[in-house]
């Protein structure tokens, strides 16, 4: 049976909690705690190995640090952003690409749209998107 887009979010908010102290969401939230990783879907793929082999899911995990004008968030961010450690993000997505056996393979691609976004009580936070592919 295949993979639901639900069981697919859940095993990646599952592998990014290995990163400790970062708040995870699968649903958006009025009131998120900084760190913070949203989950979002942005496209899915239909047949794209061998009819019906095959999905391509793509997600958006947008997380977001401290006020951009404390040096110390754009050090924090820059942890997320790096390709190893305990903090980066491609690591922890990438520790099970199963996603818990929900899927074929997980993967990271890549970190775009670095920068800043403004809450409604006007503090200034600073963000980074990962794409990130899914094959189920």
């Amino acid at each position: 049976m295949p993979a639901s887009i639900s069981s697919l979010r859940t095993g990646l908010a599952a592998n990014l909690a290995t990163i400790s102290g970062l708040r995870v969401y699968t649903v958006l939230t009025d009131n998120p705690q900084f760190p913070a990783a949203l989950i979002s879907l942005d496209r899915v793929e239909f047949d794209s190995t061998m009819a019906r082999g095959c999905d391509s899911i793509e997600f958006t995990v947008t997380l977001v640090v401290a006020r951009a004008d404390d040096r110390s968030a754009q050090n924090k961010l820059e942890t997320y952003l790096a390709g190893t450690g305990a903090t980066s993000v491609k690591t922890a997505v990438e520790s099970d690409v199963t996603l818990g056996g929900a899927a074929f393979d997980a993967r990271v691609t890549a970190a775009e749209q670095i920068g800043t976004v403004n809450s409604p009580d006007g503090s200034t936070y600073l963000f980074v998107d990962f794409a990130v592919t899914v094959t189920a």
